[in-house]
């Protein structure tokens, strides 16, 4: 494998780590878990907070053991072979593939809504926010990790001053009853919250760029944490209390809520929060996932053709290709109206299933360490109880699999032929 740049800094690892978790979900999933759950959508956060952490952990604890692009998949390949490594490589890539134009419409949507723009800005959009990570990625991690410090210290900023702002216009009688829907409504927001679970695993494939990795990947890990599930619980918390949500927040309830507590234009604030918060998301996820990539590439679990970096050390057929299968899912939903609801259980179901099996595989690997075998059965635990509520759309990561098992011996045919 070439050399990596090593240019990545414990505050630029926060403000990756920030710009994967704390993505397009801000956004929206607030408002629509407080829908779904009533004020004990509260709770659904404080449990997402909380499953985080042993899901953090033991993919950060893993991935500096082994330091390598591969990320996930080598730490399964560790566990459980070469074509499970292959397996989640292949699930993670397509998911990528697909999941960022989910990203970008979820920003664009904010701002078609707010500007009462017409329908083709809708996924034009989406696809400038893939442009602009594709370009910014372009020029190599140094600039892509100072683009998500600047991109996280920024939203960090907005999200503490809409929370700090709206605490004085909450009200107590807002949350009674505090459990509208029952048990049933608490489950379904955690479903709906586990999109915003996702991004703990895109930095292990960029724990290669870290300057110090021994030093700072567990201190980013940690602090990420912590500020990220602060975040998100008291912006619950703000949106319930304030009733931002249901029709009065319908469509931009953030927006809504940053006009009431800072006076800014809802449509000015929805403006800049999408942008900020979505570009962030997909310069992350692209960066992670090239990398990928090209390790798989090199290791004959892909396409060889993928295993290409330029003079800045960016995989670019990696990353050509998601920037090009990303476009081809915006022009499919514009084209065939194909909704983001959709779209985005493709991303989602893969997701889940990435999620299984690489913490089934951080089990076996951290068995005979007394905190990493807690923390790993934990985070299997949890990422299994989710399963059921994907069964309807397995059919995604099955194709995948199919598709991934027939290359690998395809794959391995040839070389023996060629051995022989």
């Amino acid at each position: 494998m070439e050399q990596s740049s090593k240019t990545v800094t414990f505050s630029q690892g926060v403000a990756l780590y920030m710009g994967a978790v704390l993505g397009s979900g801000i956004l929206i999933l607030p408002g629509y878990t407080a829908e779904l759950a009533g004020p004990a959508s509260i709770l659904s956060w404080v449990i997402l907070s909380l499953v985080s952490v042993p899901i953090a952990f033991c993919f950060a604890r893993l991935s500096l053991r082994y330091k390598h692009y591969g990320g996930l998949s080598t730490i399964v390949e560790h566990a459980f072979g070469r074509t499970w490594s292959a397996i989640v490589g292949w699930f993670f890539f397509v998911w990528v593939s697909t999941g960022q134009a989910v990203v970008g419409l979820t920003g664009s949507g904010y701002l078609v809504q707010v500007f009462h723009l017409p329908e083709f800005a809708y996924h034009g959009l989406a696809f400038l926010f893939l442009v602009a990570a594709l370009l910014t990625n372009l020029m190599g991690m140094r600039a892509s990790g100072r683009v998500s410090l600047f991109l996280s210290g920024a939203v960090l900023l907005i999200l503490v001053l809409t929370i700090l702002f709206a605490l004085p216009h909450v009200e107590a009688e807002r949350f009674t009853p505090f459990a509208p829907h029952g048990m049933g409504g608490i489950g379904a927001a955690c479903v709906l919250i586990f999109w915003a679970c996702f991004g703990w695993e895109s930095m292990t494939h960029l724990v290669p760029e870290f300057r110090h990795p021994e030093r700072d990947v567990m201190r980013s890990m940690w602090t990420s944490l912590i500020i990220i599930g602060a975040v998100y619980v008291m912006l619950s918390v703000v949106t319930v209390g304030t009733g931002t949500y249901g029709i009065g927040g319908q469509g931009a309830p953030l927006a809504k809520l940053m006009g009431d507590s800072l006076g800014f234009n809802a449509a000015v604030a929805t403006a800049l929060i999408a942008c900020i918060v979505c570009l962030g998301t997909v310069n992350v996820f692209l960066a992670s996932s090239a990398r990928l990539g090209y390790s798989m590439a090199i290791e004959d679990k892909f396409p060889r053709w993928f295993g290409r970096m330029n003079a800045q050390g960016t995989p670019v057929r990696s990353m050509g290709f998601m920037f090009v299968t990303n476009s081809l899912t915006l022009a499919a939903g514009a084209v065939f109206h194909i909704s983001v609801d959709r779209i985005i259980m493709i991303p989602t179901t893969l997701g889940i299933f990435v999620y299984v099996i690489s913490t089934l595989a951080c089990v076996r690997l951290l068995w005979r360490d007394p905190l990493g075998r807690i923390s790993a059965l934990l985070a299997a635990v949890f990422c299994l109880a989710i399963v059921p509520f994907a069964a309807a759309h397995v059919a995604v990561p099955l194709i995948v699999a199919v598709v991934c098992v027939v290359y690998m011996r395809r794959k391995g045919r040839t070389q023996g032929q060629e051995e022989g």
